[in-house]
């Protein structure tokens, strides 16, 4: 009991010291202004100002698939102001990059604060359902194309667990970004995509369909759409997912005061709210559920990268 009092009472001194700094507190964004992560930063970073006589600051460090970014908060100080806001990529780079300008182990997960469960989307002129897209796919091996947002993105690794599940022979193609993908599934060049559920907007163009979504559960968005697990497909989960990672050196009461700080901003039903308008979930684990879901998220998908050979280098 004694040694529980003394860990907290570090925790909130921990705390306290943070909010009283001068120097700002940094998310690190490892992408470009603008995309979902940028944006979803942008969002954390104001609310967890809150209370605060410090700015929280957005620091966007593009490049390297994230891996730029990441490398810049793994090898920052130890003391909680540079955090990472990480996604799937910080998971797959250490399969997808040869030359990681970071060791993984310099990297402590803190807390998962998204998620955005991929809906699987096809051609409304191939499929009028999942039955019927894996029917086409048999008929034709290899025909079925599957566009995704680049090599090693959640929607290319999805397609290839969802093909390796059926056993499907299919044809990825791989653009830069989600707009191009999205803009070629509706003008009908390429197949099928894996996306989140921002992009049910388009399905009101009648060019698309959405066929199930690859989670446990339905989404509250679209409740009469099926899961892949409904329809008899029980091992294909992806999604894109965000959580906030530091450098591994930093110290336990320092971590527990962040933690704590980003519960209550995920529960901030104003975060909930923007989230939602995003396509995602604002969702909050600990650090332990989140250290346990991250390494699953390693394995599995280092897995999937090698048996299909994927890599951003040569």
């Amino acid at each position: 009991m004694q040694a529980m009092k003394c860990w907290l009472a570090a925790a909130a001194l921990a705390a306290a010291s943070l909010a009283q700094a001068a120097d700002p507190e940094r998310i690190v964004v490892p992408y470009a202004v603008g995309g979902i992560t940028d944006l979803y930063g942008r969002v954390l970073a104001e609310k967890l100002q809150a209370g605060q006589s410090h700015p929280v600051l957005v620091d966007n460090r593009p490049g390297g698939g994230g891996a730029i970014g990441t490398a810049f908060v793994s090898k920052s100080a130890p003391d909680g102001r540079v955090i990472l806001l990480g996604s799937v990529g910080t998971a797959t780079n250490p399969a997808m990059i040869k030359a990681l300008p970071y060791d993984p182990a310099d990297l402590l997960p803190v807390a998962q604060v998204a998620v955005s469960p991929l809906v699987l989307y096809a051609r409304a002129d191939l499929a009028s359902d999942l039955p019927g897209l894996i029917a086409y796919a048999r008929q034709s091996p290899g025909r079925l194309s599957f566009a995704n947002s680049g090599v090693g993105s959640s929607p290319n690794l999805a397609a290839a667990l969802f093909a390796r599940e059926l056993g499907l022979q299919v044809t990825h193609v791989s653009y830069r970004g989600t707009s191009a993908a999205i803009n070629d599934l509706l003008g009908g060049q390429v197949d099928a995509y894996f996306d989140t559920p921002q992009a049910m907007n388009h399905l009101a163009s009648g060019r698309i369909r959405a066929l199930a979504v690859a989670s446990p559960e339905r989404l509250a968005q679209a409740p009469d759409l099926p899961t892949l697990d409904e329809l008899g497909i029980p091992n294909v989960h992806a999604s894109s997912w965000w959580g906030i990672f530091v450098s591994a050196k930093t110290p336990a009461p320092v971590v527990q005061a962040l933690q704590a700080r980003l519960a209550q901003v995920v529960g901030d039903p104003a975060v909930r709210q923007r989230a939602a308008e995003m396509g995602a979930i604002a969702v909050y684990r600990d650090q332990p559920a989140f250290q346990s879901f991250f390494d699953s998220e390693v394995r599995r998908w280092g897995a999937i990268i090698a048996a299909e050979k994927l890599s951003t280098q040569p």
